[in-house]
């Protein structure tokens, strides 16, 4: 029996209020910090210094993004397990000017209505948003972002109808964007609140969406987070083994790119998989690890971690060491109403009682946990009808919505048959002109991409690239440009195939993006060429960051061929040397040229000599 006395579910609550689990999004619009978010998602860690990079060469007069890229900051720290309200406040100070209706005021109307203590009051703050919520454009990235807040929110106080409405409404929200960051965080929050419907089906297909994109996008960090919550559906479900497939998984991922936080709560989890399953040596190490990790971070996992590594002595046969353990959690509980957590820690106790002979103690722990823990069992079913029964109408409201919405286009039809024609003509135009209108930012997205990487193609480069010239003024120097082409891209897409060849672009364009900085400007030129544009930039610091591009890409192996090397050749001119833009690609595309002809896989500032 005392495999089982502590509840996965338990776990589950604690990891979805920790911060390293209360991922956010912004909702920008902007291209800057929407790179910020991407690089949080990947490392946390890593992307503070970045942001604070893109903040020095922020213009003070933008106070939009430089309050948005204090929101990304303390979005960056939280997820690292760092303190988080220094540059909250900062993006307070900086963005009242926009109002309480703004995304961005909402959001930080958002973050301050949480940190009420009161249940009541967070809900009546809460209450107070949702009309300035709905006023945000329907589609838009803001109105996803401020929907999985208020589900966020709504769901750590317990408020899981309002929860799931709202959860429901933001992936609704992003299904004109299903590859987007956003609509990867908005399914994640309505699989977490499915959880407590018991809907673990749909609660498996929300978080292997969120995780596709997650990957897609080589966000790491929130990849690793997923799999670690949706190991512990399987734990709660008594399926240890994919449990322990996902931790492992999550593991792997965390330290993929060194966040020990995130490895910490992997190693929490495969101690409990491994407890589960009855593998004391496996699960030891594990559970050293978090405990070692996680212990006086000031959050509500660390008594999990110490509960745990109580059990685990007690597996071990160290009842003692387990008592000693457990004391300091029960003794802190005396003064406030029992947990979810103490619920753990007194039925572990009570196993360890029982070990050394204490059997009346033991008897009287397990029947206080057993008491109080039929509370929070009934209070959960609650949470899981009103999860169902708000799950239930929201679909109904959708099939009402559908079914009105034929019925007004059935009406409409009737009324434009009987319209003389030149109102019918009037009435056509009308159409059109509206439908051209609400589609012509999106053809315009689209016509300035390059489809295959993501990345701007050439007439949106060179757009950009005028664009930032032109604010730079007469200041020295003024801007580098650098030509890159892949090194035998032709006989990789002979030998492997087209596929092949088109991974190799998309990822080398990802790796481009991460290297680069915030205010540098990278395109697609041409099949395997690429351009990366350094305002206000000499050719040596051009050439720095273009090695820097060089020694990433020479890490990155691929599965078609684990044998095969990517490499590039670049020329670089600075635009000092030339009057403009096109004449200093050209010189630039020489200078590839050179470097091709002196044997590739390296840089070129000038035509004959002077290989970097």
């Amino acid at each position: 029996m005392w495999h089982q006395i502590i509840a996965p579910a338990a776990i589950v609550v604690m990891l979805l209020t920790s911060p390293a689990n209360a991922a956010r999004c912004v909702g920008s619009s902007d291209p800057v910090v929407k790179r910020m978010e991407l690089a949080t998602g990947r490392d946390p860690s890593a992307a503070v210094d970045m942001i604070d990079d893109a903040i020095a060469n922020t213009d003070p007069a933008n106070r939009r993004r430089l309050a948005e890229l204090y929101v990304a900051k303390s979005q960056a720290l939280n997820m690292s397990g760092s303190p988080s309200e220094a540059p909250l406040k900062k993006a307070r100070s900086i963005g009242g000017p926009f109002g309480p209706t703004d995304n961005l005021g909402i959001y930080l109307r958002l973050t301050e209505a949480y940190g009420n203590t009161a249940a009541g009051e967070v809900a009546k703050a809460l209450k107070s948003i949702v009309p300035d919520f709905e006023a945000l454009p329907d589609g838009s990235p803001a109105k996803t972002c401020r929907g999985a807040d208020l589900a966020f929110f709504n769901f750590a106080i317990r408020r899981t109808f309002q929860a799931m409405t709202f959860a429901t409404q933001a992936y609704r929200n992003a299904d004109r964007n299903r590859n987007s960051f956003e609509r990867a965080h908005a399914a994640s929050i309505l699989a977490y609140i499915v959880m407590a419907g018991r809907d673990f089906d749909y609660s498996d297909e929300l978080h292997s969406e969120a995780y596709a994109i997650q990957r897609e996008l080589g966000l790491s960090d929130l990849a690793a987070n997923q799999l670690l919550v949706r190991g512990y559906s399987y734990l709660d479900r008594k399926m240890a083994d994919r449990a322990v497939e996902d931790f492992e998984a999550s593991l792997r991922e965390a330290r993929s790119y060194g966040n020990p936080y995130a490895v910490n709560f992997a190693q929490l989890g495969l101690c409990h998989a491994n407890l589960e399953h009855k593998m004391t040596e496996r699960a030891a190490p594990a559970c050293e690890a978090a405990y070692e990790g996680l212990t006086n971070s000031g959050e509500r996992i660390d008594g999990a971690a110490i509960t745990l590594m109580a059990r685990l002595e007690v597996e071990r046969g160290n009842p003692a060491r387990a008592l000693q353990l457990l004391t300091p959690i029960l003794e802190a509980s005396d003064d406030v109403a029992p947990s979810l957590l103490w619920i753990m820690a007194q039925e572990a106790r009570a196993q360890a009682l029982f070990l050394t002979d204490r059997d009346e103690e033991a008897y009287f722990a397990l029947r206080k946990a057993n008491a109080i823990s039929k509370e929070y069992h009934d209070r959960e079913l609650q949470d899981g009808v009103a999860a169902l029964q708000a799950r239930f109408q929201t679909e109904e409201l959708q099939k009402r919505l559908a079914a009105e919405e034929m019925a007004s286009s059935a009406r409409l039809r009737l009324v434009i048959a009987v319209i003389v024609g030149s109102v019918a003509i009037l009435a056509l135009l009308g159409a059109l002109i509206f439908i051209l209108l609400r589609h012509r930012r999106k053809f315009h997205r689209l016509a300035m991409t390059d489809p295959l990487t993501g990345l701007a193609n050439r007439r949106a480069t060179l757009e950009q690239a005028k664009e930032a010239l032109r604010g730079l003024g007469q200041a020295r120097p003024r801007a580098s440009i650098a030509l890159i082409d892949l090194d035998h891209f032709k006989s990789c897409n002979d030998r492997f195939g087209h596929n092949a060849g088109d991974l190799v672009l998309r990822e080398f364009a990802r790796i481009m993006e991460c290297c680069v900085r915030p205010s540098d400007i990278v395109g697609r030129w041409g099949g395997e060429e690429f351009i990366v544009i350094f305002p206000a930039t000499n050719a040596q610091k051009a050439a720095n960051i273009v090695n820097r591009i060089r020694a990433s890409a020479a890490h990155e192996r691929f599965a078609f061929s684990p044998d095969y090397r990517l490499e590039f050749s670049a020329g670089i001119a600075m635009l000092d040397e030339m009057d403009e833009v096109d004449a200093c690609i050209t010189l630039a595309d020489k200078r590839l040229y050179a470097a091709k002809a002196q044997g590739r896989d390296r840089t070129c500032l000038e035509e004959a000599e002077g290989e970097t």
